[in-house]
This record gives C-alpha cells, structure tokens and sequence, in this order.
C-alpha cells in the first residue's frame, strides 16, 4: 500500500484524529454538493407529487427495512471489527452476505401482496409493483460489505467519497427527470435501488486490487470462522435492524392508523429536517469504527476521541437544526407551494430532534469498534419498544405532530443514555455524557428562539421579508452561533477549523 502504512493502520506520521479529519473532509465535501442536489430535488418532488403520492413511496421503503431483518451491510462492520484478521475471514464474510441477500430479496417478493392489504389506502397495484423494485435492493447491499470495509479499512475515503458522490448526484438526478415525467412513487424507489448496484459494482473495482488472496484453509477452520462471523452478523445485524425500524416506525404506524395525507407530510418534513444534521453527522459513521477500532487497545484514549467528536459535530450540527427550526414557516411559505404548510409544525419539531440526533453515527460507531454488539442490540430494541407503544398510541388521534413529538421525546432521552452506555468502560460520569449536548444547546437555543422571534415578525412583510430571513438572518445566526462556539467550545472550535478549511479548499477546486 502507498505510502508505507500497514494496512489497517494509518501511516506512522499521520495522528488518528488528522486522519479523521480528513476522511471526514472528503465525505463532507461529498455530501454538501449531493445535500444541494438533493435539496434543489425535493423542491422539484414537492412540486410534482403530492403527500399521498410521497406518503406511498416513503412507506414502501420503511416495508422494506421492516422486511430485512439481517441487514447484509453489517457483515462489513464486523470485517472492520476484525481488521488484523481481515484477509481471512473475509471469503466467509462475503458468503454469508450473499446469502442473506438473496433471502431477504425472496422475502421481500413474497410477503409484497400481503402487505398491500394491510394498507388499504392506497392502490394495491402500484404498492405491489414498488415492493417488487425494492426486493432487489438487498441482493445490492450483498455485494457492498467486503469491497467497502476493505476500503474503509485502509481509509481511502477519497475513493468512498467520489463513489458515493458522483453516484448518488446521478441517482437525485434521475429522481427529479422520472417525478417530471410523472412517474409518481416510482421516482422516489427506482433510483436508489439502481444506485445501490452501481455503488456494489464500483468499491469492487476500487478494492478488487488491494484485497489478499488468502491461501486455503482447512474446512474445520473455514467452518469455524463462518460460525463466529454469523454469531458477531446476527448481533450486529439485530442492533443495526431494530435501529432502522425505529428510523422508519413513524411512517409506517401513521400508514396504518393515520391518513395518506398525515403519512406523507411526515415524511416530507422528515427528509427535509435530514439534511442539515446528515450534512455531517451521517457521513462519520464509515469514517470513525475504523479509527476507533485502532484505539480499542486503549479504552481511555478511545474514550475521549468520542467525546471529542460529539463536540466538534454538535458545535455545528446544533446550531444548524436549531436555527433550520426557526426558519420553517418562511423556508416552507417562500419555496413550497400551499399543499406543503400542514408540515411546518411537523418539520420544526424534527429539526430540534436532529440537535439530539447527531450523537446516533459515532454512538453506534463506537459501539460496534468495542465490540459491544450486545449493549448495542440492547439500547436500540430499548427505544423500539418505547417508541412503538407511543407511537401507537397517538398516530390515530394526533397524527403527524403528535407523532413527531413522541419521537423528539424518546431520541432527546435515549441519545444522552447511550453516549453514558459507551463511556462505561472508563467510568465517565454521566454529567460529563450529558455535557456534549447541553454545551452546544446552550449556546444556540438562544440564537435560534431570537432567529423565530425575528422570522415571525418579519414575515408580516410577505415574501420580501420572508426572502430576508432566509437570505440574510438564517446564515448571520449561524455565523454568529460558530463565533460563540470559538469562546464556549474552544476545544470544539480548534478541532473543527481544519475540517472547514479543508472542506473550503476542495470546494474551491471543484
């Protein structure tokens, strides 16, 4: 491998925390073009399809995660787990993948007509038809474990970033030319599903050279090594399952006892509220187990790079949402046209839950780098199960809004209990897990209830005054917010220059 460093270990003079900084450099940089993309995409969405259309295609996706118990993708972070025995357990790793994604696609195919008569309300045909496009997508996944860890492994998140960007970038591209040419649903769920094939096909190509052709090994050895990777899959893949069911169960319980229209607006103030905080926060996941996992011989050390990146990530993804709430009546009245203002109420309260969510990828990261599958699975079917029977309980009568609130609730509880969860190894108190939310929000609530007081009073001038808050107050309080942080996070504030500066570089370039 270039430059000297052995492989899963970055190179002897770069420290772990630059590394970080410039893998997260590359997939921020990534991710900002395709958040523009995508947010031009949804305006071009919203002005096509309507909440029912949206509500149908948000739901089929949320079926198909309920549908895929094992999510194939978690064989990579137990590949990743296990980077000094990367080469070998692999074959077995990429066996079992396949495997579980040709089930699950079986599955999925299967149950499709079942499920369309549970959710009545919409045409059965077209709900039948989206679940058979989506049945492809974890035969996709299968591929991508291996050939991504491999990658992740030896940090080339340059190469994880042009693939992910220029693909996903062509994927939001084709979602706006099929909604224009009115394929309804169907403009939401065949993109991505074909993107998926395309990501497989390109870390192939990527990995393909750098990954060891391991001599062979006696079956009772390849047998061994297929038993403990499925044991380490099926704790990883049951934590990572009920996680994503508590992702989706708002849509999918408001399908049920709710309205079309209540489905889709939640689901359009979800996607929207997303982007912000996914700027960053979702793009460290890929970045971080590795980095972890390279510290794990070190508890306190590892320790305190979580907590070091919880504080550069709410010193950002804070102020965003927070003021991305404040913003919502003029953003929605301004840009989106009058079917959308049921939502607005909807998209403020997801947005303030992002100022907690930004905590879930390095939490989850961490969990998986320490092997802790167990307290992993344990904390997510925790909130599941709180979620669920809240969530059922006021679908039906309070829908969308209630629902939204319910979920601020539970993440705004759940999220601060698991960061304590991951410092138990080293004792860390729980006022000091708590601190990395309570420091950023203290320093940006009061912006951005003086950012709604001034967007309400402002908007009595219509559109004028509602282009001047979103042109003007919306980036002046974040500007304002991030000069704060330099005097309450200071920390926070020296850790996150190089990632804007770096960020600010490629951006030049492009």
């Amino acid at each position: 491998m270039s430059g000297g460093a052995t492989r899963g270990q970055p190179a002897p003079h770069r420290s772990l925390a630059g590394t970080a900084a410039r893998g997260t450099t590359f997939t921020t940089t990534q991710a900002l073009i395709n958040k523009l993309a995508t947010i031009a995409s949804m305006w071009v969405v919203a002005l096509k399809l309507g909440p029912d259309e949206i509500g149908m295609a948000s739901l089929t996706l949320a079926l198909g995660i309920y549908l895929v118990v094992l999510p194939p993708l978690t064989l990579g972070d137990v590949l990743v787990a296990h980077q000094r025995r990367f080469d070998i357990i692999a074959p077995a790793a990429k066996r079992i993948a396949l495997t579980i994604g040709l089930v699950t696609a079986a599955i999925i195919a299967i149950a499709a007509p079942f499920l369309t008569r549970w959710f009545t309300q919409y045409p059965p045909g077209t709900m039948m038809a989206l679940m058979w496009v989506l049945a492809l997508r974890p035969v996709a996944d299968a591929l991508c474990p291996v050939a991504l860890a491999s990658l992740r492994r030896d940090y080339r998140y340059g190469t994880i970033a042009l693939a992910d960007g220029s693909i996903q970038l062509v994927a939001t591209v084709a979602t706006v030319l099929l909604a224009v040419a009115g394929a309804s649903a169907f403009s939401l769920v065949v993109p991505q599903v074909v993107a998926t094939f395309v990501k497989a096909f390109v870390y192939w190509k990527a990995s393909s050279p750098r990954l060891d052709r391991p001599q062979p090994m006696a079956p009772w050895i390849d047998r061994a090594i297929t038993r403990a990777i499925w044991r380490e899959s099926l704790l990883a893949g049951s934590a990572q399952y009920a996680h994503n069911i508590v992702v989706v169960l708002p849509v999918v319980i408001l399908g049920h006892l709710s309205t079309e229209e209540e489905t889709g607006l939640y689901a359009f103030a979800y996607m929207l509220s997303a982007q912000a905080n996914g700027l960053i926060a979702s793009q460290l996941g890929t970045v971080l187990q590795p980095i972890f996992g390279n510290l794990g011989h070190d508890a306190l050390r590892q320790s305190q790079a979580f907590l070091r990146v919880l504080r550069i990530i709410g010193a950002v993804a804070v102020p965003m949402t927070l003021i991305q709430a404040a913003l919502a009546r003029p953003l929605f009245e301004l840009v989106l046209p009058p079917k959308w203002i049921p939502a607005i109420p909807v998209f403020t309260v997801l947005s303030v839950l992002e100022g907690f969510y930004f905590a879930t990828a390095p939490t989850m990261s961490l969990l998986r780098a320490q092997r802790r599958f167990g307290t992993y699975f344990a904390w997510q079917v925790t909130h599941l199960m709180i979620a669920a029977t809240t969530f059922w309980l006021v679908a039906g009568g309070y829908g969308a809004l209630g629902v939204a609130l319910v979920s601020l609730a539970c993440w705004g509880i759940s999220l601060p209990t698991a960061v304590w969860l991951c410092g138990r190894p080293t004792q860390r108190g729980v006022i000091e897990s708590i601190g990395v939310f309570t420091a950023p929000w203290s320093a940006a609530l009061p912006i951005g209830l003086a950012v709604w007081w001034i967007a309400g009073e402002l908007s009595a001038f219509g559109k004028w005054g509602q282009g001047a808050v979103l042109v003007a107050v919306g980036p002046v309080a974040l500007l304002a917010c991030m000069l704060l942080a330099r005097w309450t996070q200071p920390s926070a504030w020296a850790d996150l220059q190089p990632i804007v500066g770096g960020v600010l570089r490629r951006l030049k370039r492009a």
